[in-house]
This record gives C-alpha cells, sequence and structure tokens, in this order.
C-alpha cells in the first residue's frame, strides 16, 4: 500500500513539474514579440524547452509565434475559416482537384526566410485527408497525405 501511495505522489508531482513554466520567457524574446505584433491580445506563453511559443489574438484571429531564446522568431501560424481566405486563394482550391473535399482547417504559416503559405486540412472520407499548400497568388504548391 505504501508503494501504491508514493507511486501516486510521484506522478502527480511529475505531472505538476511538466504542466509549469519552466523558465522566465526572456526580455529579449517579449520584446521581439512586441515589435513584430504590437496589436495582440490574450498573449500567453509556453516554454517549449528549444524555444518559447506565444499563443495570441491578432485582428480576432488566433496565431501562434515561436522564438529563439535571443529574440529571433522562428515561425508564426494563424487559423482561419476559408471565407476569410483571399480570393485568389479561394480560387486556386476551387479549381484544384480537391474542390469537392471538405475543409476542415485552415492556417497561415511562415518560417523565417521561407515563403508564406496557406495550409488547408481537407478530407474526402473519414480516412482520406490531405494537406494543401497554397502560395499567396492561390497556386497549390504542395499536397501531402495526413493521419
Amino acid at each position: 500500500m505504501k508503494k501504491i501511495v508514493s507511486l501516486v505522489i510521484i506522478a502527480m508531482a511529475l505531472v505538476i513539474t511538466t504542466n509549469a513554466q519552466i523558465r522566465k520567457v526572456p526580455a529579449t524574446v517579449t520584446d521581439a514579440f512586441k515589435v513584430q505584433f504590437a496589436a495582440a491580445s490574450q498573449v500567453e506563453w509556453k516554454d517549449r524547452i528549444t524555444n518559447f511559443e506565444a499563443s495570441f489574438k491578432l485582428k480576432n484571429i488566433n496565431h501562434t509565434a515561436k522564438f529563439t531564446k535571443e529574440g529571433t522568431m522562428i515561425e508564426t501560424t494563424g487559423e482561419l475559416d476559408f471565407v476569410q481566405l483571399s480570393t485568389s486563394v479561394k480560387d486556386g482550391f476551387n479549381k484544384s482537384k480537391f474542390a469537392d473535399w471538405e475543409v476542415k482547417a485552415v492556417i497561415t504559416f511562415q518560417e523565417t526566410d521561407k515563403p508564406f503559405y496557406y495550409r488547408i486540412m481537407v478530407k474526402k472520407n473519414d480516412i482520406t485527408k490531405r494537406y494543401l499548400y497554397f502560395n499567396k497568388s492561390g497556386k497549390l504548391v504542395k499536397d501531402t497525405v495526413t493521419l
């Protein structure tokens, strides 16, 4: 019985520790975030060990941004509804062979020094799902199978 109680206490301590913020977010990171996203609201930070991640709202869109400990932005994403896409991206999707597939999610994605793109997750049935990657002009640049 003592072993069970000890194991439960250890397990609870591990859960509490893993959910806690490991390090304080450096000022270089928060300052860089404020420069990039001055109008952001509802900002929450997470320590991801190898980087710091901010979740926030900007123009009523949920975003995340990842930064190195030095304050360099690694990537940023934003959640959109299909209707929020530009006309060129919607047209590109509607002209693709996936136009009759169900749209499940849309995100914007930008990595440092790489092209910006929209990732649209589509599904045809409960088994077949794909990620479609469109550039700003609405061209489908890549599609991949997802589980």
